[in-house]
């Protein structure tokens, strides 16, 4: 490629980062006070960060703008933020404002100050029966608004759903890195996720980028069936030793439920996990078929009252434009970032 062209892909890089923004400035710190490290990825570092007029706290994924002349990571860049624009929901994380700089792009978002699901699993070991019927419920009311925009999330795990504040029970979704748009006649590719939570038909995708099974919502449906075994019981429904091990007993859905950790959870909670950990995603429980399962059914209605009532309280926002015991979560899912980075052909940013 000539210097000449290599300019035009930048100038064409810098126009489609100035059309995500809402804001463009010489730096951050004209407009934020940036703080501590929350999270790190390949090319992004999320920070806490303050409002300097109004002095109020937000969570800032601030991406290298370098990373972003790969087109994959711009697409996916892209992707991210036209979704998060158009997701206003009590269970999903609300975006504040996109702001650019030379060199960097930075994604204002809501501070949740809670923690993730993921830590407060390995404080309890797991939650009682009826706290996770309430906390599953919540979960998927913000799965159902997503699959209803037709927004697959393709990331769903414990790390990527936060508490609203200490000590809160209520929960937000968050990361939206991976998410898709689905429809019929272009169904979702590509291996994206985690390991531990990755459907088996995104694995199809692992040796060859060309010959996989295009997939859909229910990849998020078996994520949301593992995420329900791991929160009543402790424990991934999928531990092997070697990475090569765990993602065969995922394409072959092979788990139990160890008596140690199920013999006081109810047969429909096994029932409900035993319809959505199934290989062929066309076998697999529906979302309506999960939201209208006995064991939600109180719990359920609960979360639809909640959403309706924080929706009604809510005056409306302008959007901005455009065989043994099985291993406790807490050895099992402690190297995620590991797994995830060896897992994963998607733009981690």
């Amino acid at each position: 490629m000539s210097l000449e062209e290599v300019n035009v892909d930048v100038q064409g890089t810098k126009a489609r980062l100035r059309a995500l923004a809402d804001a463009d400035v010489t730096n951050i710190a004209e407009v934020y006070s940036m703080g501590e490290e929350l999270g790190r990825g390949r090319f992004s570092v999320v920070r806490q960060a303050t409002h300097l007029k109004e002095n109020v706290g937000y969570a800032v994924k601030e991406v290298e703008n370098e990373s972003l002349d790969d087109e994959e990571n711009l697409e996916a860049l892209e992707t991210e933020i036209k979704i998060l624009r158009k997701l206003r929901h009590p269970h999903i994380v609300n975006l504040k404002e996109v702001v650019l700089t030379g060199s960097y792009t930075y994604i204002i978002m809501e501070l949740l100050s809670g923690g993730e699901l993921f830590h407060r699993i390995i404080e309890k070991g797991c939650f009682p029966e009826v706290e996770a019927q309430n906390l599953f419920a919540q979960i998927l009311m913000s799965m159902e608004y997503l699959h209803s925009l037709q927004i697959v999330h393709r990331d769903v795990k414990p790390e990527n759903i936060l508490y609203v504040s200490e000590g809160s029970v209520d929960i937000k979704l968050i990361d939206f890195g991976y998410a898709g748009i689905w429809s019929a006649d272009k169904p979702l590719t590509g291996l994206c996720g985690t390991p531990d939570y990755v459907a088996p038909e995104v694995l199809s995708w692992y040796d060859d980028d060309d010959t996989g099974t295009p997939y859909g919502k229910g990849s998020d449906l078996w994520s949301l069936g593992v995420l329900l075994y791991v929160i009543l019981s402790g424990c991934s429904p999928f531990n092997g030793e070697e990475e090569e091990q765990l993602l065969k007993l995922v394409a072959e859905a092979k788990y139990e439920f160890y008596e140690k950790e199920w013999e006081h959870i109810s047969a429909e909670a096994k029932e409900l996990i035993s319809k959505l950990l199934v290989v062929d995603p066309n076998e697999r429980y529906t979302m309506e078929q999960v939201v209208a399962h006995p064991w939600l059914t109180d719990a359920v209605a609960k979360a639809r009252a909640q959403v309706k009532a924080a929706q009604e309280a809510q005056p409306a926002v302008s959007k901005v434009p455009p065989p043994s015991s099985a291993p406790p979560i807490a050895d099992t899912l402690v190297q995620r970032d590991e797994k995830q980075a060896n897992c994963s052909s998607c733009a981690i940013l």
